[in-house]
């Protein structure tokens, strides 16, 4: 569960990107995060991710207080949260096979296992036909699935993407957000998605929270109109 009480985030400059925010979310929830440029909602995920630390409140993660972690305990923290890019950030000299197995190496996972749950992923986002592929071979959809199947190779409890549709058009952008269905379903991952995308939040129902100038906004269940 994700529960944000009470956090300000105030930069150096004194620009306040968050100003007490609360709000929870539920194991197994799909939501949206929606606002304009600006309005603090990456600064919510970088939080979330312990990238940043809140000036001020607590944002308890799977029980764990995210700004109060050593900065050597934030990569252990981390194998429970992954994050999906817009711009992708995969490895240009690794196949896709190379880049989703690189998220086990890292934490030193068996080779068998580790072959195994590669696989397994690459079959979960459709793309097993191109593991042996580089990433400048494939399409800006594919390189978004090899992206997921990365972030979600460890078994995160939390799934963020950080507008993950925004380098695609409307086709892709909808086969995306239903294979992030199809993860929360499956792999009974928690999904924040951050997008500024209507259609898509319109298209694929989901509850939505919507930040601007730093605040809650609104709160809205699946279902409202938007």
């Amino acid at each position: 569960m994700i529960k944000i009480e009470n956090v300000s985030k105030v930069y150096k400059n004194g620009t306040r990107a968050l100003d007490r925010i609360n709000l929870e979310v539920q194991d197994e929830e799909f939501v949206y995060i929606v606002g304009s440029t600006g309005s603090g909602k990456s600064t919510l995920i970088k939080i979330l991710d312990g990238e940043e630390v809140p000036s001020s409140g607590k944002a308890i993660v799977n029980g764990v207080d995210v700004g109060s972690l050593r900065f050597s305990k934030v990569p252990i923290y981390r194998r429970n949260v992954g994050v999906v890019f817009q711009d992708y950030r995969l490895l240009p000299r690794k196949t896709v096979f190379e880049n989703v197995a690189y998220a086990l190496e890292v934490v030193d996972t068996p080779k068998q296992v580790l072959r195994q749950r590669v696989r397994e992923v690459l079959k979960l986002v459709d793309i097993s036909d191109k593991s042996n592929a580089f990433p400048d071979e494939l399409s800006g959809g594919q390189q978004q699935r090899v992206a997921i199947a990365r972030a979600i190779a460890n078994r995160p409890k939390i799934l963020i993407a950080d507008e993950p549709t925004g380098n695609l058009d409307p086709r892709k952008s909808d086969e995306i957000i239903s294979l992030f269905e199809k993860i929360n379903a499956e792999e009974h991952t928690t999904i924040l998605i951050v997008t500024h995308d209507v259609g898509i939040v319109r298209h694929h129902p989901k509850r939505v929270i919507m930040i601007e100038s730093g605040n809650v906004a609104a709160d809205l269940p699946k279902g409202a109109k938007i």
